[in-house]
């Protein structure tokens, strides 16, 4: 092994990985292998990376990891390491690395930084797929061999366990450093990294009070500034809230935030001086922590919470544990020590013996003598083969977002355009916008303009927020061009597809204040969902609750959802023998949300029958509107009787709603017939319907307004713009994971 790619975020990226990939990288470089970098950006800033950085993949953007791969096979690259983390790769749940991993000719071996022990069905899907992949899994704790073989099914032959490395730390006087920093007449506690709420300071903070009555001489140094994708969310709000915590408890002269990200040899210096190392984070689900390590390499003793690297590594009097959020039981562990300095210094010592063995050079070694070992036949057996042409001709994302900005002023979307000129006459509609709340959050996997689209969504939000009625409890719809509501109450459709998106966002969202403010409308629209009747409302909501419940699994929602979807399915007990397998003599408009969400609500309750059921009038509805290999939805000009079927006008919604009903009864049936009538429903947009006429208008990313008899109507609302984008991510998402 003499030329390695490692993959993965790198300095001056400040996080974690990126850290990680640097340390491995110096230690793979002291086994004297040749190393190169492909740094993964996250659309926060332009890096200016050092010279081993040779290729860089924008997060969001799928061609790039395509031209990654393309780029590894031609430099002769003899095997790739790939750090993986949730969160730093594009796509749902992190997909498009596989994009990269399935064309590369050469191994590759994958460190897991976290490994789920309860993972959504698509976080199962893409590890496995990567698992498929790597010819070796490395874990960074015992912990993850064991989720790996117990939750995901993985022998243990394909994992190995490699420590997470730790630099040797030079022992220099203590006095002398305490003294250059400050406090060298102070009994000093520590915590270092990057600032975000779950780093849990304040349950340090309030253990304080106690410890400082004891010992006034107690200094609570928080080193470290806040992470910058959490610093681009919501400021330094957590910080803040911090600082007026210490105020509160008179704790100013014990307490110092240093808000700078340390080099190494400042953090170095940081733990040397310190007396107690305090780990509080709130997560069990940890498998790994730098600072951790790197604290036991300084031989300091440590206190943590039992997430599971500390319950592993601090084994054995190595340190100790606390309780997950528990002030008063790390209130007695800090005054232990500090009144024992025995057991503090045997604990160290204890916590170095390990440490030593991780140095970085030695892990590097590890990695080299696991490549070594690992054979090139049938590398082609793994990975997939695909013409470059094929590949860029597929829709793939990133959409055009040209119109939907043009459409969206600091108000909301307009509903309707004039060919492609807002028409400002019929003003805004919450339907709309709860739509384009639902495209802005499906864009957080595909748009690397992170500012963009947390401008976009602040505003779609901010309408559906200020559409909710505060005396009633309901969702308005219609609103004038001079943002006067046109009504107190909408309709139960308007008010079901709200609770659709703000249920799908509070899933979905990354956006911390984005999840809390839509969470908090979900639950308030939630108390007022009673008098919704219509099947079709009723199937909106739900689609929001199936959303939200597999993301929260909160008993409130999954009660709700229960309820609902017996209601639903109740307005097809008459009906479900009959040659006419509808509620109602008359077919209109969205009715595949009806099926997609019985198949929904079916598939998260694993209620056979209720999935059944909604595949048996979703196949009644393709056979009403398929003909001759076409789409050919339910016209708006009669509709669908039992007499015969309105041929025109045909709306963008219904492709969008047949597509996204197929797509989910594909996910339930994985035997392809689903997905093919999916794709001939997105056909419909590109010309492949009744009048063949193209609805995408390729100039400005908008779509046109339906069929007429005469051919397309050319103007290009929000309602059919929007279904245009969503059902492009939609069957773009699809076709990634078909060809992988």
């Amino acid at each position: 092994m003499n030329k390695l790619a490692l993959i993965g975020n790198f300095p001056p990226r400040k996080c974690g990985i990126a850290t990680f990939s640097k340390d491995l990288f110096d230690g793979l470089i002291m086994n004297g292998v040749s190393v190169s970098v492909v740094a993964i950006n996250d659309g926060l800033k332009n890096y200016s990376y050092p010279p081993e950085v040779e290729f860089e993949i924008e997060q969001n953007e799928v061609s790039t990891y395509i031209k990654a791969a393309n780029y590894l096979n031609s430099n002769n690259f003899d095997a790739v390491i790939l750090q993986h983390e949730y969160g730093i790769f594009g796509g749902r749940d992190g997909r498009h690395i596989v994009q990269l991993l399935k064309r590369l000719q050469m191994p590759v071996v994958t460190t897991l930084h976290t490994i789920l022990d309860r993972p959504t069905e698509g976080q199962r899907d893409v590890l496995q797929e990567i698992t498929g992949l790597s010819r070796k899994l490395i874990s960074i704790s015992q912990k993850g061999i064991e989720l790996l073989k117990e939750v995901y099914d993985i022998p243990e032959s394909k994992c190995a366990h490699i420590h997470h490395g730790v630099h040797e730390i030079l022992t220099q006087n203590r006095d002398q450093v305490r003294k250059k920093l400050g406090v060298e007449d102070k009994k000093v506690l520590l915590t270092f990294g990057l600032l975000s709420r779950n780093k849990s300071i304040e349950v340090v903070i309030k253990a304080l009070p106690e410890v400082v009555e004891r010992n006034p001489d107690v200094m609570y140094i928080v080193l470290g500034e806040t992470h910058p994708h959490v610093l681009k969310r919501e400021g330094e709000d957590y910080r803040h809230s911090l600082l007026r915590l210490v105020s509160k408890l008179k704790l100013d002269k014990h307490v110092i935030f240093i808000n700078r990200f340390t080099t190494n040899k400042e953090l170095f210096d940081f733990l040397q001086l310190c007396d107690i190392y305090i780990i509080p984070y709130l997560g069990e689900k940890q498998i790994s922590s730098g600072t951790l390590i790197y604290t036991m390499g300084a031989a300091r003793p440590i206190i943590s919470t039992p997430f599971w690297y500390a319950k592993e590594m601090l084994a054995e009097n190595r340190g100790l544990l606390f309780d997950f959020n528990d002030a008063e039981q790390l209130s007695q562990k800090i005054l232990y020590l500090l009144d024992n300095e025995e057991e503090r210094k045997s604990i160290g010592e204890n916590a170095l013996a390990l440490a030593k063995q991780c140095y970085w050079p030695n892990i590097g070694k590890q990695y080299v003598e696991l490549l070594q070992g690992i054979s090139w036949d049938d590398i082609s057996a793994t990975r997939f083969q695909l013409s470059n042409d094929l590949e860029f001709s597929l829709p793939l994302s990133p959409v055009n977002l040209h119109h939907l900005r043009v459409l969206t002023d600091d108000t909301g979307i307009f509903q309707h355009a004039r060919y492609s000129i807002p028409d400002r006459t019929h003003g805004y509609c919450v339907d709309d916008n709860a739509r384009a709340l639902m495209l802005s959050v499906m864009l957080q996997n595909d748009l690397q303009d992170v500012d963009e689209l947390n401008r976009l969504t602040s505003i779609y939000l901010s309408f559906v927020d200020y559409a909710y009625n505060e005396s009633n409890g309901k969702f308005r719809n219609f609103m004038s061009y001079d943002r006067k509501w046109l009504e107190e109450e909408g309709s139960e459709d308007s008010v079901g597809r709200t609770m659709w998106a703000l249920g799908y966002t509070a899933a979905q969202t990354r956006v911390s204040n984005f999840y809390h403010h839509s969470n908090s409308l979900f639950f308030r629209g939630l108390q007022k969902v009673d008098y919704i009747r219509h099947p079709r409302a009723l199937a909106y909501l739900i689609l929001g609750m199936v959303h939200h419940a597999e993301a929260h699994g909160d008993p409130t929602v999954i009660e709700q959802l229960r309820s609902k979807l017996g209601q639903l399915n109740a307005f097809f007990d008459p009906c479900i023998d009959k040659e006419w397998l509808w509620f109602d003599p008359i077919v209109t408009y969205a009715n595949s949300r009806i099926p997609q969400a019985l198949i929904a609500g079916g598939h998260y309750f694993k209620d056979e029958e209720l999935v059944k059921r909604g595949l048996k009038i979703l196949d009644w509805l393709i056979d009403k509107q398929f003909s001759e290999h076409l789409f050919s939805p339910i016209g708006n000009q009669g509709w669908l009787t039992p007499e015969g079927k309105a041929e025109y006008d045909q709306q963008p919604l219904e492709a969008h709603g047949m597509i996204d009903a197929c797509l989910q009864a594909e996910m339930v049936m994985k035997d392809g017939r689903y997905a093919e009538y999916a794709l001939k429903a997105f056909a419909w947009f590109m010309g492949e319907n009744s009048s063949s006429a193209v609805l995408y208008d390729f100039s400005t990313g908008g779509c046109r307004d339906g069929l007429h008899s005469e051919g397309a109507n050319m103007n290009q609302g929000a309602e059919s713009t929007l279904s245009w984008m969503m059902s492009l991510i939609s069957i773009s998402y699809y076709l990634r994971r078909k060809k992988q």
